[in-house]
């Protein structure tokens, strides 16, 4: 499981370069908590997977199945109580992942009872979650540069040279508790990130 953007896209968002080894680190290390926390959000792999096989419980008086991983390349096989089913005379799928039940009848039910080998998830990296990605890095690794510079204490809004002082933020609010506290995914990037969630 791969980032989901690269130590150049998030060059791109900051407009520098990023040469130094500690620093490709903690980038590096940006890039996989975001591509983790964009995975977790909407719950989903994301990168393309070849013929996955996986079991699922069969559904009570239900003639659709939703595949946990879209979008769905092809489907493979189906098989239903140990009954390989027919693609178009059992069974149909569609473009939001959900398998249909065809003939005027249910999935049988049942405890893992029905297997399906697909493929599913993307080739290419949709721009969207590419940028959403990279700026949720560029933040984490500037609050890391911020807490550096501060010396890892949290809360510092600013410094002055002459008769050397310090301010803080109000302890308490969100942001202002050092680098832990940094936004992951901000609200209008799960807005973007939604369209690719299983409906």
């Amino acid at each position: 499981m791969g980032d989901l953007a690269t130590v150049a896209d998030v060059e791109k968002i900051l407009i520098r370069s990023i040469t130094d080894a500690d620093e490709i680190a903690s980038v590096e290390f940006a890039l996989a908590t975001s591509s983790n926390a964009i995975r977790d959000y909407i719950e989903q792999y994301i990168e393309q997977v070849d013929d996955e096989a996986i079991t699922l419980n069969g559904p009570t008086n239900s003639t659709t199945i939703l595949l946990p991983e879209i979008p769905v390349i092809s489907v493979a096989s189906v098989t239903e109580d140990d009954e390989i089913l027919v693609v178009d005379d059992d069974y149909k799928i569609d473009g939001d992942g959900v398998l249909h039940r065809v003939g005027a009848r249910c999935w049988s039910q049942g405890i893992q009872n029905i297997e399906i080998v697909y493929s599913h998830g993307y080739a290419t990296i949709p721009d969207t979650i590419v940028g959403v990605c990279a700026r949720a890095a560029s933040r984490l690794f500037q609050a890391g540069l911020r807490s550096q510079e501060n010396e890892a204490v949290p809360g510092v809004a600013s410094k002055s040279l002459g008769d050397f002082s310090v301010s803080y933020t109000t302890e308490g609010a969100e942001g202002a508790l050092g680098v832990s506290a940094a936004y992951i995914l901000l609200m209008s990037e799960k807005l973007a990130l939604d369209k690719y969630r299983a409906k």
